[in-house]
C-alpha cells in the first residue's frame, strides 16, 4: 500500500516542523558567487539588498516583460520579471513602510514526487520596525498560493526568522494612481522655496490646480513639484480618487 501524502507531496509522517530541512535556499550576495543554505542559514541574511539569484527571462511561450526599477529611497535597481512585480514595486517603493526590499532574490529547492521542485517567492522587504518579510503575489482569482508552496514557504519562514505576507498588486483608480505619480519620485533641484509656498497653500485642503495657483507658482512647474510632494507624503491624497489635475489634496 503507498505511503499517504500530504499537501506538499511529502508522507504525512514528515510533519511541518520538519520541512525546512528538505528545503535549499539559493542565493546570490551583490557582486558575488551563488551560494547554498538550508532554511535556518537564512536568518540575518539581507536577501532585500540582493538582487535576483539569476537574471529572469519570460515564461516561455508568453508574453513578458523584465523591468530594471530604480528604487526611489535607495542606490538599488529591482529588477522585476513581470507586470504583477512591477506594479507591487510600485507599492513598495512608495509606502513607507518598506525601506528596503528586492525580486527573487532566493530560490527554493525541494523534493516532492520523486521530482525536484523549485520556486522563486516574489519579494523579500524589510519594514521600517526591521521585521523582515517575504511577500508572494496570490494567483489571480485565487484566495491564496497553493497548499504545497504556501506550507513549503511558512517553514522556511520559521527557521529563518521571517513574516510572510500574501498580497495583490495595485490595482485599478490606486494602480494607476501610482503609476503617474512613480514618473516624480527623483527630486528635480533645488525648491526648497517653492516647496514651503505650497505646503502652505495646501495647510487647507484645495485642488492641485488651485494650490498652484494660490502659490504664485507657473502652472505646470508647480503642478509637476506638487506630483513630486505626493509621492513623497508631504502632500497627501486620495490614493482611490482619479489624480486628475484638480484632485483634492493637503499637507503632511
Amino acid at each position: 500500500m503507498s505511503a499517504v501524502k500530504g499537501p506538499a507531496g511529502l508522507p504525512e509522517s514528515e510533519t511541518v516542523r520538519n520541512l525546512e530541512r528538505d528545503v535549499a535556499a539559493w542565493y546570490r550576495e551583490p557582486y558575488g558567487p551563488v551560494r547554498v543554505c538550508d532554511a535556518a542559514g537564512l536568518r540575518e541574511v539581507a536577501l532585500e539588498e540582493f538582487g535576483p539569484v539569476s537574471e529572469p527571462v519570460p515564461y516561455q511561450g508568453r508574453k513578458g516583460i523584465i523591468t530594471y526599477w530604480p528604487v526611489a529611497s535607495s542606490e538599488q535597481t529591482v529588477v522585476c520579471s513581470s507586470l504583477r512585480q512591477w506594479r507591487l514595486t510600485l507599492e513598495l517603493d512608495f509606502d513607507p513602510a518598506w525601506v528596503s526590499f528586492s525580486a527573487n532574490p532566493v530560490e527554493l529547492r525541494w523534493r516532492a514526487g520523486g521530482r525536484e521542485r523549485r520556486w522563486r517567492p516574489d519579494f523579500v522587504a524589510r519594514t521600517a520596525t526591521g521585521v523582515r518579510e517575504v511577500l508572494v503575489l496570490k494567483p489571480p482569482a485565487e484566495a491564496s498560493l497553493p497548499g504545497a508552496r504556501l506550507q513549503i514557504l511558512q517553514a522556511v519562514a520559521r527557521a529563518a526568522g521571517w513574516r510572510v505576507r500574501q498580497v495583490r498588486e495595485p490595482s485599478g483608480v490606486r494602480g494607476r494612481n501610482l503609476g503617474w505619480l512613480a514618473g516624480y519620485r527623483f527630486p528635480a533641484g533645488e525648491e526648497k522655496d517653492s516647496e514651503r509656498a505650497l505646503l502652505e497653500v495646501f495647510r487647507v485642503p484645495a485642488g492641485l490646480r488651485a494650490g498652484v495657483a494660490a502659490s504664485g507658482l507657473d502652472e505646470l512647474t508647480g503642478l509637476d513639484l506638487v506630483y513630486r510632494m505626493l509621492w513623497q507624503r508631504r502632500l497627501l491624497f486620495d490614493a482611490c480618487q482619479p489624480l486628475l489635475p484638480d484632485a483634492v489634496a493637503w499637507a503632511a
